[in-house]
């Protein structure tokens, strides 16, 4: 929808010019308006950047007051059920001066009910911040899930807010400086958990967590989360049957909701499931669905095109097939680390940016995609390989006792290759750890130590980074609940931190706004509620309730076909352009940053092709953007 910023100050005026370009920085995220707005002493200042989807008109335009001038609102994101929310209010007597505007419901909500209560009733994703002139608090909120990014930093006397990392490294007490601490952890997981970000003194702000600032007291900071899946879960239907019909119903109520824009809408399409299944439910309430699919010439094992088409030319969609080459994917990589942030290291960052543009260049700012399913319905094999060797350990200890502990620490002890899998499994066993850590890992801990020229052996990857959200899990959560606990850590962490970001940055580096159908709260709350047998914890079939209710849209032959996964040939374009010409950049940033072991660098070069060594390449890239050039690569392409 847009792009936010602002600045408090506890006892001076701020800079309004400062404020200009924090918002300017952000004009990808919203080129139909923009705006800026101060409280009468000057001390609070909230930006705004407008990609105008609902109520288009300039009445519905941010900042947005109240008629009182008490309270204002900055927001991004959509709040899918402001029209009935709006009757709620209408109906106790509150007035609107806007149409239909989401925007203004948010904000007459909050003055109605306060926060606590309205964000139990509101169905989105959003990043807002609310300025109360009664209580003299700024009040920051993202969304349940992090499906909308938000960053905030200390500054003398003050903090400042935004959309994007680079909005804040605007300000001119913000010094972009790489946080050490956290890069160890980047590099196991791609990413890192809120409130961590690769930036010293820049924090995320969590998924479903409220920041309350009181102007009267710059020590007076609270955050509290207000939502937990495993907390909020929903009672379970009677019998699976019922849970299906139930799920049904979800699945084409959220896509329903979901299609509420003044705008046209088009679905990011692959050859999968997911897709498929959003597809079917749109193309019911919509006659010209956009459908938008990529793929990789000379690769076809990465290929989903035809599979597509197919499904595209069912649903008589206005279809869009994108070919990316290895040259076309090495030309947007330092725009697409750019828009990044931080660097996400999944290869589809590209793809995904490329899917924007066209989506944007065919007149569509709002595309659904289906992230999510596979996190909530138990997707992946690798997730059953993790649960049934979890399972059988558990049994094994249960027998043994703490002796059990012995065998894998003895086994771990024994060589094996670089970045190697059962190591990082015996590993796990011998230190008494859950196996699994979430669904995206790169560098393992021999791996990384190499990398980072440390004793593997003195490794806190595990205590820094998943056991605060272990022990939050375990506060109502099942210990013995392998699917529920897999589904949650990825809710915390994988998905909003890596796979959430890829598709708001890189649909907002073309002012295209991503929803996500799979990851409303409703049916989160859902699944979270059912029986563990149903979701996954039995059984050699990946999303067993999904596929049942695809069942009723899909034929048999698309719903047992072999996953793919969303992918790009990178391993493969290793010993192509892309290799040759990245790599001895990677050797030269090496050796001039001492970042990394040389050694290390100089092997994973020299390996077999590998998607390692891309990982390194897009964080050398984003360093060198943010942080330090020491290699003087180009980047007027940014421009």
């Amino acid at each position: 929808m847009c792009g936010i910023a602002g600045w408090v100050s506890y006892s001076q005026a701020i800079d309004k010019n400062t404020l200009l370009s924090m918002r300017d920085v952000l004009s990808h995220r919203g080129p139909d308006g923009k705006n800026i707005w101060l409280n009468k002493g000057e001390r609070v200042g909230f930006a705004h950047r407008r990609l105008s989807i609902i109520d288009l008109s300039e009445t519905a335009n941010q900042p947005m007051s109240d008629i009182s001038g008490q309270f204002t609102i900055v927001f991004n994101g959509e709040i899918y059920n402001h029209r009935q929310l709006r009757q709620e209010l209408e109906q106790q007597g509150i007035r609107f001066k806007t149409h239909h505007s989401d925007t203004e419901v948010l904000l007459n909500g909050y003055i109605a009910w306060g926060i606590d209560k309205l964000l139990k009733k509101i169905i989105g994703m959003f990043a807002f911040a609310i300025y109360d002139g009664h209580s003299h608090q700024v009040t920051l909120v993202r969304d349940r899930v992090g499906i909308k990014p938000l960053y905030f930093a200390k500054v003398p006397d003050g903090f400042v807010f935004a959309s994007e990392l680079k909005a804040l490294l605007v300000h001119p007490a913000i010094r972009a400086e790489l946080n050490q601490d956290t890069l160890g952890s980047h590099l196991t997981f791609r990413s890192l958990p809120s409130p961590n970000t690769l930036f010293k003194n820049i924090e995320s702000v969590a998924p479903s967590t409220v920041v309350e600032f009181n102007l009267d007291d710059s020590n007076d900071v609270k955050k509290r989360l207000y939502w937990d899946p495993v907390t909020c879960a929903a009672p379970a239907p009677p019998t699976l049957a019922s849970a299906n019909e139930r799920l049904e119903e979800l699945l084409a109520d959220s896509v329903a909701m979901r299609l509420e824009s003044d705008v046209p809408v088009g679905l990011f399409l692959s050859g999968g499931l997911d897709s498929a299944l959003l597809l079917q439910l749109m193309s019911e309430k919509l006659d010209n669905v956009g459908t938008y699919t990529i793929g990789y010439p000379g690769h076809q094992a990465f290929d989903e095109s035809e599979a597509a088409q197919q499904l595209a030319s069912k649903a008589n969609s206005d279809h869009h097939a994108i070919g990316l080459s290895e040259a076309q994917y090495m030309d947007a990589l330092i725009k697409v680390a750019y828009h990044q942030d931080e660097p996400n290291s999944a290869p589809v960052c590209t793809s995904v940016y490329y899917l924007a543009k066209e989506a944007s260049d065919t007149g569509r700012k709002v595309v659904l995609a289906g992230e999510g399913a596979d996190e909530l319905f138990f997707g992946y094999k690798t997730w059953q390989q993790s649960r049934d060797l979890q399972k059988a350990y558990d049994k094994f200890a249960k027998v043994l006792g703490p002796r059990c502990l012995g065998l894998p620490a003895l086994l771990a002890k024994a060589q094996f290759g670089h970045n190697s899998k059962p190591a990082e499994i015996l590993n796990r066993l011998a230190n008494g750890h859950p196996l699994f850590w979430g669904g995206g890992l790169d560098f393992g801990r021999v791996a990384k130590a190499e990398l980072l020229g440390t004793d593997p052996a003195n490794d806190t990857t595990y205590e820094s980074t998943i056991e605060p959200i272990r022990q939050e899990y375990l506060k109502a959560g099942d210990p013995e609940d392998l699917t529920q606990w897999m589904s949650y850590v990825d809710l915390r962490f994988r998905l909003p931190q890596l796979m959430l970001p890829r598709l708001d940055k890189m649909g907002m580096a073309h002012s295209v706004e991503g929803r996500v159908p799979y990851l409303d709260h409703r049916i989160i709350e859902f699944v979270f509620g059912l029986p563990p047998e149903w979701r996954g914890q039995v059984g050699r079939t990946t999303k067993p309730m999904l596929k049942t209710v695809a069942h009723k849209y899909l034929p048999e032959s698309f719903i047992t076909q072999r996953k793919r996964g969303f992918q790009a040939p990178v391993s493969e374009w290793k010993t192509g352009a892309l290799g040759k010409t990245y790599l001895p950049m990677l050797e030269a940033f090496s050796a001039k940053t001492s970042l990394f072991d040389s050694r290390a660098i100089k092997k994973l070069t020299n390996s077999n092709n590998d998607r390692l060594y891309f990982s390194l390449i897009n964080f050398m890239i984003w360093y060198c953007i943010y942080i330090d050039n020491p290699i003087d690569l180009n980047l007027d392409s940014i421009a």
